[in-house]
């Protein structure tokens, strides 16, 4: 049997400590969204669509802040019940919230507390959870109040101001 390729998404609200999941009936079990790799596209853009179509939020990927890139955040090998897949893992901040439930898939945002006592999540996610929580939190949110203090004011031409003779 030959291996999937799909994409994921840890869709991360860092303010509320909040992780977006989705049902997998197949896998009878809370995931983050992601799937198949269709066509041409790139892993990035399977994990976008994808999160859109199974739950109807945006996200920012988070990438290598060094560089300006968006690199996954791990990649996975599994053996499950409908086959073997490779993972490619991204983390992102949602763009806006409001879930649209287009594939019956019961997508919902968890917090830490109920992602702790929900025994149908793999210890694997909340581990995971756990650590972006813990690596870019301070990050994300310093970046928001910095995007927020330079362009959150309106907007502004310096260009056209008077210049001193």
């Amino acid at each position: 049997m030959n291996r999937q390729i799909c994409a994921s998404c840890f869709v991360v609200d860092f303010e509320k400590k909040e992780l977006l999941v989705i049902y997998n009936k197949k896998l009878g079990k809370w995931l983050q969204p992601g799937g198949h790799i269709e066509g041409e596209e790139t892993p990035i853009e399977t994990a976008m669509r994808e999160v859109k179509e199974e739950t109807g939020v945006d996200f920012k990927p988070i990438g290598n802040m060094f560089q300006n890139k968006v690199e996954p955040f791990a990649v996975e090998s599994y053996n499950t019940r409908i086959g073997p897949m490779i993972d490619i893992q991204y983390i992102g901040f949602p763009t806006n919230k409001a879930i649209i439930n287009n594939e019956d898939n019961n997508a919902k945002w968890l917090s830490l507390a109920d992602i702790s006592y929900t025994a149908d999540i793999d210890n694997e996610i909340k581990e995971k959870f756990n650590f972006i929580l813990d690596k870019y939190t301070e990050k994300i949110i310093s970046s928001k109040k910095l995007d927020l203090m330079q362009y959150g004011r309106g907007k502004r031409n310096d260009f056209n101001s008077e210049i001193p003779s």
